[in-house]
Formats: structure tokens, C-alpha cells, sequence
């Protein structure tokens, strides 16, 4: 990437992701970069981060539709820490139509819920995971059942109108009862979103671990019949499934989200974040220390990069465009007749006019389907 660009050629982003990599627990499944919280390490991640946003308003055009504070746990950070890293923040008076939080139970207090919607909050993404102490006690998590209703109610006290709650399913030894009571207790908060998980063991994580050495094991039968009863569960409470992982009310699609899936461009900030823009992909380094240090010295952080050929962007299209309750348009795998033809008649996906989508049956094999088109 030749950076600075003239004013002219800014690329215009309208997808922001911030990435706050800091946690008070570190969960065993997890393979985002993230830290334990660290005083020192705070203090220089705040600076740093806005030093990186003035970089990026020097070279792109930020016309933020979405903004997406990931990680880690953002509502990790304090009150404190929350007001210095918002004051004089520069994208203050954009029209952000969604403009998202993801949050631990454990760590939203009436006053920091407060200060969230002041600061221009209009969606927390709760990371719930479960309701019952056994699968809570599994992945590592410090919240129970009760933290999270209390959590819920101090959220719309505060006026969030649009909440997200994150549920996994398929866990070690989770029973279906275990789901279906998960699945029932998040309905009983009403949310207006539900992202729900198949759990993935990733590398680099305690769980991977565990995986290679036998502790757990996967089921994939028993994954489509807890992913069947989601889809059961949540289509009967009046739950779009527009996503493969993803459930909403009428009107609460998750737009930041339908960014990455439709393939927009987007820029993250922080350490650990990615941006794709145009034909280009970049990494943040994954260090806080030396992400800030980059920063200080240089101007913008020290990153990996990549040049996407025409047929990878291709791929993503296919991979992610099936996940979608929409799909893909079919002249993306104009050249794959005969294996859209095969998978039609198999019943795995269907085609109308213009798109190709996953049937319910295709949505249980969609890694399958996609290897075929790919």
C-alpha cells in the first residue's frame, strides 16, 4: 500500500473496527489477540490508538455507516479510561448508524452503561456464550445466569434499544437440554439479536490444545442437531436466520456485520486488527507494545500485507455470500454449471433469477458447498 494518498484518491470506509485486545479473563477457546488488563499497557494502547485514527483520517475518507469496537473485551476498560479515550474523539459528530460495543456481563455498571450511550453506543454485543454453571464452567467464563439478566436490564435502563446476546452450542459435554435451556433463557431477555456459535477449536488456543490430545472430541452429527434446534427454536420465537450464525428481529440485521458478508471495504485500528481495502489486506501487528511503539515512532503501526489476487476476492465472495440468507449472485460461479446443476438436485442449494443460496439442508454441509464452487 502506497500511503500517504492525495486527497483525491483517499478510499472512502464506511465499516471501522477498533480493536481493544484487553480481557479479565482469558477464555480457553479463544483466538483473537487479546492481553489481561495492564495498567501500563492501557495507558499506552489509548495514545496509540489515537495517534492511529489520525493516520487514518490523513489517508482515507471515513464516512463511518458502522463502527465496531471488538476484541478482547471493550467494556473491560474503566470509566476513566473510557472518558480519556473518547475525549476530543474526532469522529464524534458522524452520523453513525450503528455504532456497536461488545461486553462482558461481568463489567457493565449503571454508570458505565450511561457513559456508553453518551459517547454515541447504540448496540452491545453480550458475550452470554451460556445460561447453564456447567457450560459457563467449561469455557472458562466468570459470569453466571443472573449476572447476565442483571446486565441486560442495566443496558436498557441506560436506553439500549438494541442488544445482541452471543450463544455457543456443541461445547464438551453439553447436553441438548443444556442448549435448548440456553436458547430459551436468552429468548426470555428479548433481545433483538442472536449470534450463535458452533464451536470451533482453533489453534492457539487451550481447547486446540486439548483437541490434538484427545480430550475433546468432535461430533459432527451432534453439531447439525444442536444447529437444526437453533434454527427451530429461534424461527419459531420470529428470529430471521439471515446468516448462518446469525438471528434477528425484522430490522436489526447486524449492518457492520453485512459489510465483511457483501465483501465492503473496511479499516481496523488497534493491534490485531485487519483491513481489507480494494485489492489490499493488512494485519496490525498483534502486540500492544509494539504496536504503540510503531506508532509513536513512525507515525502508523507496523503491519503484514497482502496483495488479493482477483481469485482469492472471488473465493471470499463465494465463502462468505453463502452464509447468507440472500447467497450469492450466480454469475460469480458462472463457470461451475455442472456443479450447481449436482448440488441443485441434491437439495443442498437453490437458484432464482439472480442469486444462489443454501437450502436448510445445504446450510448443515455449507463447507462442503463451498468447496464445490470454489
Amino acid at each position: 500500500m502506497i500511503l500517504p494518498l492525495s486527497h483525491e484518491e483517499r478510499p472512502v470506509i464506511k465499516h471501522l473496527y477498533v480493536h481493544v485486545p484487553f480481557c479479565t479473563h482469558i477464555c480457553p477457546y479463544c483466538s483473537f489477540y487479546k492481553t489481561p488488563n495492564s495498567l501500563p499497557q492501557i495507558n499506552v494502547y489509548i495514545p496509540a490508538l489515537k495517534q492511529e485514527l489520525a493516520w487514518a483520517l490523513e489517508n482515507f475518507d471515513l464516512q463511518p455507516e458502522t463502527i465496531f469496537f471488538g476484541g478482547g473485551t471493550p467494556s473491560a476498560l474503566s470509566i476513566s479510561q473510557l472518558e480519556t479515550l473518547f475525549s476530543d474523539w474526532p469522529l464524534a459528530s458522524q452520523p453513525t448508524q450503528e455504532y456497536t460495543l461488545e461486553a462482558n456481563p461481568t463489567n457493565i455498571s449503571p454508570d458505565k452503561a450511561r457513559l456508553l450511550r453518551e459517547i454515541g453506543f447504540n448496540r452491545i454485543s453480550l458475550g452470554v456464550q451460556a445460561f447453564d454453571a456447567p457450560s459457563l464452567e467449561v469455557l472458562g467464563r466468570t459470569h453466571d445466569a443472573a449476572q447476565v439478566r442483571k446486565t441486560v436490564h442495566i443496558l436498557r435502563e441506560a436506553g439500549f434499544t438494541n442488544l445482541n446476546l452471543d450463544l455457543m452450542f456443541a461445547l464438551p459435554g453439553q447436553s441438548m437440554e443444556q442448549w435448548q435451556a440456553s436458547l430459551d433463557a436468552a429468548l426470555e431477555l428479548e433481545p433483538q439479536h442472536i449470534s450463535a456459535y458452533n464451536l470451533n477449536y482453533e489453534e492457539d488456543t487451550e481447547f486446540f490444545e486439548k483437541l490434538q490430545a484427545g480430550y475433546h472430541r468432535i461430533n459432527q452429527d451432534q453439531e447439525q442437531t444442536f444447529f437444526r434446534r437453533g434454527i427451530e427454536s429461534l424461527g419459531r420465537a420470529g428470529f430471521e436466520h439471515y446468516e448462518i450464525s446469525n438471528y434477528a428481529r425484522p430490522g436489526f440485521q447486524s449492518i457492520h456485520n453485512q459489510g465483511y458478508w457483501n465483501g465492503s471495504d473496511h479499516l481496523g485500528l488497534g493491534p490485531g486488527a485487519s483491513s481489507t481495502v480494494g485489492h489490499l489486506r493488512w494485519k496490525n501487528i498483534p502486540n500492544t507494545l509494539l504496536y504503540a511503539e510503531a506508532l509513536k515512532l513512525k507515525g502508523e503501526p507496523l503491519r503484514e500485507m497482502e496483495v488479493l489476487s482477483a481469485e482469492s476476492k472471488r473465493n471470499e465472495r463465494i465463502l462468505l455470500g453463502l452464509r447468507t440468507s440472500w447467497g450469492l449472485k450466480r454469475d460469480v460461479v458462472e463457470e461451475k454449471k455442472e456443479q450447481v446443476a449436482q448440488l441443485e438436485k441434491e437439495g443442498l442449494i437453490e437458484l432464482t433469477e439472480t442469486h444462489l443460496r443454501l437450502t436448510s439442508a445445504g446450510q448443515l454441509v455449507a463447507d462442503s458447498v463451498t468447496e464445490h464452487l470454489i
